[in-house]
C-alpha cells in the first residue's frame, strides 16, 4: 500500500485520495485542507485534473478520489459537475464539497455513478463516511446477500413540559450507547421530531439535513438516495435525523409522510431514539404505540411532578401501552453526599413509578453545549446517573420478541 492510500476510520481505502485546489478561496481552502487532513492526513492537494490522471492512469484497475470543493451558484455550474462525474467516473470517484445542495440535484449526482457530496460544515467526518460506504460497496462479492436487517426497536424520550432537557437527554444516551463496548456496533438513529425548533443538531455542533418539507404531502419521492441527503453523522457513529428550524414552517405532518420516513429508517436501524416534542399531534399517539420503552422525562418540582403525572396517564392511554415507561426527572438538586432533594414529594405525587434522578450538573451543561461535547464523553455526574437509563435501552426487544421470549 502506498503512502497515498488513507485510513478513515473503517478499514483501509484502498484508493488514493487527492483535493482540488484550483479556484478556491485561499482562506477556505486551508481551513477545508486542515480539517480534512486530520482525519485523512494523506491526501494530496492538486490544482489540475491532469496530475491525478496521470498519477492514476486510466485502464490500470486503480481508482481515485478527488475531493473537489464547489459553489454552486447557477445551474451551469451543477451541471458541469454532472458532466465531469460522468466522464471520468471509470477511473475517479467525485466527492464535490459545498455549503448545500438541493435534493433533487443530490440524486442526478449520484445517479451518475461516479460522485456524491458532502457538505462543507460537515467535513471531513461525511467524506470519511462515504468513502467507508464505498470500500463496502466495492469489496462486496457478486451474489453476496445483503445484511440482514433485525427488527429495530423504538424508544421514546417524552417531555411533559418545556425546557426539562428532552433532547439532552436523548443525545446523552445515544452517545453513551455507541461508546459502551457491547453497543457500540449497533446502528442507532435519533431522531429529532420537533420539525420547526430542533436543536439537537446544534448540541452536536452538526448541521441539520432533514428537509422533510421535501417529502411532506408527496412521501412517495423519498427513496435510498434522498434519505441519505438526509443524515447527518456524529463522529461517534450516532446517526441523527433533525430538520432544519424554520419559525414558518408548520408543526405538524401529514401520517403519510411520517410512515414513509419511519419505513425507510426501520430498514436501516435497530435502535431508534425518537425525541419528541411538547405539543402532541394526530401521529403522536399512534407513534407511542409502536415503541417498546417510554421514558417521561421532567423536574423535581411539585408542579414538575405533577405535569409528569399527567403525561404519563396520558402515555399509558395510547393504543397500546409501551412495555416499559419510566420517569426521568432532570437537573435535580442533591446534597454534597449525592442524595437528592424532596424525594418525599416524588413519592408523594408518582407513588410506585420507575424514577431516574439526574443531579444538577450545571457547569458541564453549559460547557457541552457551548462546545458541540456531549457530557458523555466529558464524564460527570450524567454518565453514572444515565447508566439505569442505557442499559434499559440497550436491552430493549422488539415487542414480538419480548414476547415470544417471555
Amino acid at each position: 500500500m502506498d503512502a497515498a492510500t488513507c485510513h478513515a476510520g473503517a478499514g483501509f481505502l484502498r484508493m488514493r485520495i487527492f483535493l482540488f485546489s484550483a479556484g478556491v478561496e485561499a482562506t477556505r481552502l486551508s481551513d477545508l485542507e486542515r480539517r480534512i487532513r486530520s482525519r485523512l492526513p494523506a491526501v494530496q492537494t492538486v490544482s489540475r485534473l491532469e496530475e491525478i490522471t496521470r498519477a492514476v492512469p486510466q485502464g490500470n484497475g486503480e481508482r481515485a478520489c478527488i475531493l473537489f470543493p464547489v459553489v454552486v451558484n447557477a445551474p451551469e455550474a451543477f451541471d458541469r459537475m454532472v458532466s465531469i462525474a460522468t466522464e471520468y467516473r471509470d477511473s475517479l470517484f467525485f466527492i464535490f464539497i459545498s455549503d448545500d445542495i438541493p435534493a433533487s440535484d443530490y440524486k442526478r449526482l449520484v445517479q451518475t455513478g461516479g460522485a456524491d457530496w458532502a457538505s462543507t460544515q460537515g467535513a471531513p467526518d461525511e467524506i470519511a463516511d462515504i468513502l467507508a460506504r464505498r470500500e463496502r460497496d466495492e469489496s462486496a462479492e457478486p451474489g453476496d446477500a445483503p445484511r440482514p436487517v433485525t427488527e429495530p426497536v423504538m424508544v421514546a424520550f417524552v417531555p411533559c413540559a418545556g425546557g426539562v432537557g428532552n433532547s439532552t437527554i436523548a443525545i446523552e444516551v445515544g452517545i453513551q450507547l455507541k461508546q459502551a463496548k457491547a453497543t457500540r456496533n449497533r446502528r442507532i438513529c435519533l431522531v429529532d421530531l420537533d420539525f420547526q425548533n430542533s436543536n439537537i443538531c446544534d448540541f452536536l455542533d452538526l448541521e441539520a439535513r432533514m428537509q422533510i418539507h421535501e417529502i411532506a404531502g408527496n412521501p412517495e419521492r423519498l427513496d435510498t438516495q434522498l434519505f441519505e441527503l438526509f443524515i447527518s453523522r456524529h463522529n461517534s457513529g450516532l446517526d441523527v435525523l433533525a430538520a432544519p428550524r424554520a419559525k414558518d414552517r408548520p408543526l405538524d405532518l401529514d401520517l403519510a409522510t411520517l410512515e414513509a420516513l419511519f419505513r425507510m429508517i426501520s430498514t436501516r436501524y435497530d435502535l431508534i431514539l425518537l425525541d419528541l416534542p411538547v405539543h402532541w399531534f394526530k401521529w403522536t399517539r399512534q407513534l407511542l404505540s409502536a415503541v417498546e420503552a417510554a421514558f417521561v422525562v421532567g423536574r423535581n418540582t411539585i408542579p414538575a411532578l405533577r405535569q409528569v403525572a399527567e403525561t404519563l396517564q396520558a402515555v399509558r392511554a395510547v393504543d397500546r401501552m409501551p412495555a416499559r415507561i419510566d420517569v426521568i426527572l432532570n437537573r435535580c438538586e442533591h446534597s454534597l453526599i449525592g442524595g437528592i432533594a424532596r424525594r418525599n414529594h416524588v413519592k408523594n405525587l408518582l407513588g410506585e413509578e420507575e424514577v431516574h434522578f439526574l443531579r444538577e450538573d450545571n457547569e458541564n451543561a453549559i460547557e457541552s453545549a457551548n462546545t458541540g461535547i456531549p457530557m458523555a464523553r466529558r464524564g460527570g455526574k450524567i454518565v453514572k446517573d444515565l447508566a439505569q437509563v442505557v442499559s434499559a435501552v440497550a436491552e430493549a426487544k422488539p415487542v414480538q420478541a419480548a414476547a415470544e421470549g417471555a
